[in-house]
């Protein structure tokens, strides 16, 4: 290469930066132009457009406020057939997921406290009357817990129907084992320290093979405070020293994100996040506080369970109510749930509120669709969607229908959507059939009643004149008076008119 091309070379680079280097200072030029921080000298009365702020929100911003959240609501279509079957009305039962099916067991229907298991097809929304085998529950069972472990539901607790003699509810504490694969009922031979029978508790899965049980109602009436443990692969029970103020009738779950299905062998109890709210404490005064059981540090004993100081608007004190905690929206929703005053005329409340715990932070959220007020029922988690079914509302039992709650804000908001198209497509359609209405009625006459003035010989309607302008009458109808006006006479009442008069 020679000198003359190095050199034409050399300066095409440093055109070229030069050329950049003009284009970075015409836009930071533009930048500094339209800044709203820029000050200018202007004229009285003028005007200067500012661009708007148009930065995101922090990540701290949008932690510590989380957004508002929507959720919608509808029901279970249910198509009446020869074949078609739906549970009766049910209230405090159990229900538990498993495959593609929900599985209803016990509770109060309006033939009873239920002894038979219900299972429910969610691909083809129809229910199904399970006859299992084995070892169940006689009699049916109310006010009673399950937990699935797998194919296992662990049916704990509950009671049977009010013994109208010895004037007592009777509690158990009895463990049953529902085998979902093969339909298989056993009651299980339990070992350890012994558990107190109980009603209206609350249990939970703990870790990948215990299930943790807090308060409950015994026979006595009396309302329990006490925390357990029970080993589910070795059916142990072991009776925890937790603090704790007698409740009932609350709600807990847990939320931690340890491996619940492991097949790990070994007892180590881990450390879970477990929280309860709402209930009745032995006052039978309903409560809205939220508690977290903590332990010792650095050990998996529980020491107690320990009131969190929350932030926002709470739910008002309420009991019998679900919890569910969404992992994508990282809350826990509180669905429904009895209070002690009435609003809105009933007990139940239609509100749905959601916790924070990273925040200890409380937020109502708004339910569009359908939206009952109910207590007493039964919830489940369906990846997005959380299944209801039951309780009561408005004072009487709610139809045995499967109620869908859809958490996603993007299924939500293409729902919400649809229902205002829809809803102002009705009104048009309404709006257009209603003048159209008006139209056919104004073109075809039809006599209306009117008070007769005439003898007691005549009952006819009564006499009118209708009045319209000759333009309006069509060439065969024109009369031949001066073009004023048109009277046009009921020629049947005059009739009857000269009829009468003829007679004297």
């Amino acid at each position: 290469m020679t000198e003359r091309h190095q050199e034409v070379i050399s300066d095409a680079l440093d055109q070229g930066n030069q050329k950049k280097l003009k284009i970075r200072v015409v836009q930071k030029l533009k930048r500094r132009d339209h800044s709203p921080k820029k000050r200018v000298n202007l004229k009285e009365g003028a005007r200067v457009y500012q661009m708007p702020n148009l930065a995101l929100p922090t990540v701290e911003a949008e932690i510590d406020h989380p957004p508002q959240l929507t959720f919608y609501g509808e029901t279970q279509e249910f198509f009446r057939s020869a074949r078609s079957f739906r549970p009766s009305f049910t209230e405090s039962g159990s229900m538990a997921l498993y495959g593609d099916s929900l599985y209803l067991y016990g509770g109060i229907a309006g033939d009873g406290i239920r002894d038979q298991m219900l299972r429910f097809d969610l691909r083809f929304q129809d229910w199904h009357v399970v006859n299992g085998q084995g070892e169940m529950p006689k009699n049916g069972r109310a006010a009673l817990t399950v937990v699935a472990l797998r194919n296992h539901f662990i049916y704990f607790g509950g009671s049977c129907k009010f013994n109208t003699k010895l004037k007592v509810r009777e509690c158990f504490n009895t463990v049953f084992d529902y085998n979902a694969s093969t339909r298989f009922w056993e009651k299980l031979n339990v070992q350890g320290d012994y558990i107190e029978p109980r009603r209206h508790h609350k249990a939970c899965l703990y870790g990948w093979k215990w299930m943790l049980v807090y308060g409950g109602v015994n026979s006595n009436e009396q309302v329990l405070n006490d925390t357990a443990l029970y080993n589910i692969e070795k059916m142990i029970w072991k009776q925890w020293d937790v603090k704790s103020t007698p409740i009932c009738c609350h709600s807990i779950i847990n939320i931690s994100q340890s491996s619940k299905f492991n097949d790990n062998t070994t007892d180590l109890i881990p450390v879970e996040t477990i929280y309860s709210f709402g209930g009745k404490n032995q006052d039978g005064n309903s409560t809205n506080q939220m508690k977290k059981l903590i332990f010792y540090p650095n050990t998996t004993t529980a020491i107690a369970w320990e009131t969190v100081q929350t932030e926002g608007k709470p739910p008002m004190p309420c009991h019998n109510h679900t919890m569910e905690f969404i992992k994508k929206i990282q809350g826990i929703i509180i669905l429904g749930g009895q209070r002690d005053q009435i609003i809105n005329g009933c007990l139940e409340s239609s509100e749905c509120f959601i916790f924070y715990p990273s925040l200890n932070l409380w937020q109502q959220v708004v339910i569009e669709g359908i939206n009952v007020p109910r207590c007493a029922h039964n919830s489940v988690l369906l990846s997005s969607k959380i299944a209801v079914f039951g309780g009561i509302g408005n004072g009487r039992y709610l139809e045995p229908l499967i109620n869908y709650i859809e958490t996603d804000q993007t299924q939500v908001q293409a729902r919400v959507t649809k229902e205002q198209f829809t809803k102002r497509q009705n009104q048009y359609l309404m709006k257009s059939q209603k003048n159209s209405l008006e139209k056919m009625e104004s073109l075809t006459y039809s006599p209306r009643q009117f008070t007769s003035f005439h003898s007691e010989g005549y009952k006819g309607q009564g006499f009118r004149i209708n009045t319209k302008r000759l333009s309006c009458l069509p060439q065969s109808t024109r009369s031949y008076l001066p073009q004023k006006r048109q009277v046009l006479v009921r020629y049947d009442i005059l009739i009857g008119e000269l009829g009468y008069f003829k007679q004297f």
